[in-house]
């Protein structure tokens, strides 16, 4: 099955019950009295169902899903503790009203098929948050059921720049994918989404399917983009370690700047420029710092679901040479947003010395401050180095290179850091790439 995490938020309506239940099967670090029944989908008549901590997981009578349901409570039981002892999060609002949290096993042929349940969280009549998760989700340790988990701790958030929607929705879903990247670390099968960020690197840092740009392609990749750039996440915490309780730090913290916003301040502004730039070279100097076969399991996933006709990742590729003394633009559909990239390429087989020279527009298409990083990224094989442009001022900088006759790619990354940190506004730039 894919491990594409999709949040998928249903409303229905039904009859709920409410029964009082036996003894909750609660681990002994849960001291909250027995919780009670409260369920708008399901009820002992119809269905089957164990308890452990806050959680109530129900399934189809007419199936045995009793030992998923012990690996589905384990699970939930182990981000529930993370979440409340470590990182400070809150319970949802049904165990903090004294009713078990409701999860929803179902393999599409059974009581639940007319609800079309995918897996995901939604809020049922009661206006409680349950979950839904296909049968094949519910093992010990699966991702996406730690990708799942993650929401619920995220449904209480007092910070009201950090709403699901708009230019906040994006780091909602790249948070709880990085959890449960963080959950395992030798594993690239969860950076399949990397590559809906670098399929087109110039759109935002907040790029979702809500606030894209009017006109653009409904696909894989743009649909992916707020699930993919938990890679920037993890690699502010697992390559230049960033505090984990830093990046979750702002769901509880009544913060009314957007995600963004908050780490950037958090961070120092400069620092998360810098910060950012390196991802975007790390990006293209093929993740080595992620799990081995990172990018080709991402390329993977592209190739198989994403529309080849959508993919932007380098804006112009030269072979053994610069831009001819030119100063060039990147073409309208490629520049860069704030918080995107831009990536030149040069196909190499001889030693040469490459001199990089940005020069960009001092304010963005709606008037915005610009400011820019550029990085140079030399490849040989499976290893690369990475080199940034001194930057004499926020939109100006420049670097020379030496690269030997075996250096096959060497890259020149623009990445647009402005301190706008919302909407779509594009920041343009001259480059001129000089050879020798």
């Amino acid at each position: 099955m894919r491990q594409t995490f999709w949040t998928v938020v249903i409303t229905m309506t039904a009859n709920s019950i409410m029964v009082h239940a036996a003894t909750a099967e609660a681990p002994a670090a849960d001291k909250v009295a027995p919780y009670a029944i409260k369920s708008t989908y399901a009820t002992p008549e119809t269905c089957d169902y164990k308890t452990q901590g806050g959680f109530i997981v129900w399934w189809d009578k007419k199936f045995d899903y009793a030992t998923q349901a012990v690996e589905t409570l384990k699970t939930l039981a182990a981000v529930r503790d993370e979440c409340l002892g470590t990182y400070h999060m809150s319970d949802p609002p049904n165990p903090l009203a004294g009713y078990y949290y409701n999860v929803y096993l179902h393999n599409g042929s059974d009581l639940f098929k007319p609800l079309g349940w995918a897996m995901g969280q939604g809020t049922d009549e009661n206006r409680y948050p349950y979950l839904t998760i296909p049968i094949g989700y519910a093992t010990t340790g699966n991702s996406g059921l730690q990708h799942e988990g993650f929401h619920i701790f995220q449904y209480k958030a007092n910070s009201p720049g950090f709403v699901y929607r708009g230019d906040s929705q994006w780091f909602i879903e790249a948070t709880a994918n990085w959890y449960a990247v963080t959950k395992h670390p030798q594993s690239n099968e969860g950076y399949i989404t990397a590559s809906a960020v670098t399929a087109n690197p110039q759109v935002t840092m907040w790029y979702t399917f809500e606030n894209r740009e009017p006109g653009e392609k409904n696909n894989w990749q743009r649909c992916n983009h707020l699930y993919g750039m938990h890679i920037f996440m993890n690699y502010l915490t697992d390559v230049r370690k960033v505090s984990h309780a830093l990046v979750v730090g702002g769901f509880y913290g009544k913060v009314s700047e957007l995600p963004q916003e908050y780490l950037s301040r958090q961070l120092g502004a400069a620092k998360f420029a810098g910060l950012y730039a390196d991802f975007a070279a790390h990006n293209v100097s093929g993740f080595p710092e992620f799990p081995a076969g990172t990018e080709t399991r991402a390329a993977k996933e592209l190739k198989n679901y994403g529309d080849a006709q959508d993919v932007h990742p380098i804006v112009q590729t030269y072979a053994n040479e610069g831009t001819g003394g030119k100063w060039v633009r990147p073409p309208k559909d490629y520049v860069t947003r704030g918080w995107g990239y831009n990536v030149y390429k040069i196909n190499n087989t001889a030693a040469a010395t490459y001199t990089f020279q940005l020069k960009g527009d001092a304010k963005g298409s709606d008037g915005a401050v610009a400011a820019f990083q550029g990085r140079v990224v030399v490849r040989t094989g499976a290893t690369a180095r990475q080199c940034p442009l001194t930057m004499t001022d926020a939109t100006t900088g420049q670097q020379k290179v030496d690269v030997a006759a075996t250096d096959a790619d060497v890259y020149l990354i623009v990445a647009a850091t402005p301190g706008c940190f919302r909407g779509n506004q594009t920041y343009s730039y001259e480059v001129r790439i000089e050879r020798n």
